[in-house]
């Protein structure tokens, strides 16, 4: 296990250093729109020039292909910028994924030197889940039943549920309603909560917000970015492991405050 975790790490490592090897890419699109606007005052023989960054009221200086137009130039950043724009996405959807796999594996370790008989099920049962063990059929042992996850009822009495573990986590989004509303924290391992409403309150919302938060590695933090999403935006690579999900388009993030007297508070409604 601890030779995956390094892997893991090289390889979030060399994610990084690919997304720095790429640089501003705005700067790009920025110089051929500034190359389109000012056309007509381009020398076509010049090797550069500079013109004012509309960005921050400062200059920036452009380098030109003296063989080709202005217009010409421009296209040649366009085209720069597009090219890097695909392998900076790439980059930052491969980055996401290790992270979430490094976290996996960092909790599964710290999970072996627990003596509880139900996380050591818990573990038994990812391994089957992951093909790193097969199942044994034991016509005396009888499957435990699932424990459902922590239930909680919003101040507008919208049921909200938070996934204990990446198993769990997964039968929950998999699931959820495909027009439920779906948490978790930016970034940071924690567990997947999913809203049980269409259309929920701001004031829902922010309460699941606050137990997403609370329930992640973001506990001890004193603001937590919390990403939403629908559950029909959410998918499951390919052999995955459980609790690695994905989701598509864009996020709404609200930051709050993983309050713990909230999610007790909200738990006795239950």
């Amino acid at each position: 296990m601890i030779w995956q975790i390094d892997h893991t790490k090289k390889q979030i490592e060399s994610l990084n250093k690919a997304i720095k090897k790429i640089g501003d890419i705005e700067t790009l699109k920025v110089k051929g729109t500034l190359l389109k606007t000012y056309a007509k005052q381009i020398d076509e023989k010049m090797d550069y020039i500079i013109l004012p960054d509309y960005r921050n009221n400062t200059e920036i200086t452009i380098y030109l292909d003296s063989k080709k137009s202005p217009i010409e130039n421009a296209e040649v950043y366009f085209h720069q910028y597009k090219r890097d724009k695909r392998g900076l996405d790439t980059i930052q959807y491969n980055l996401k994924k290790a992270k979430l796999t490094l976290q996996t594996q960092l909790d599964r370790q710290k999970s072996f030197n627990s003596n509880d008989l139900q996380q050591a099920n818990t573990i038994k049962q990812k391994l089957i889940d992951e093909g790193a063990i097969k199942m044994q059929v034991l016509h005396s042992y009888k499957t435990p039943e699932p424990a459902h996850p922590r239930r909680f009822y919003t101040t507008d009495n919208v049921l909200v549920e938070v996934g204990k573990n990446s198993v769990q986590n997964d039968h929950l989004t998999l699931t959820a309603k495909k027009d439920y509303y779906w948490m978790h924290v930016n970034d940071l391992a924690g567990s997947h909560v999913v809203i049980h409403s269409t259309n929920p309150s701001e004031q829902t919302l922010l309460e699941a917000a606050s137990l997403t938060a609370y329930y992640s590695k973001g506990r001890g933090l004193k603001w937590v970015p919390v990403d939403v999403v629908k559950v029909s935006q959410l998918h499951k690579p390919k052999g995955a492991k459980p609790g690695l999900v994905l989701f598509t388009g864009k996020a709404d993030t609200l930051t709050v405050y993983p309050d713990a007297e909230m999610a007790q508070r909200l738990a006795e409604k239950n």
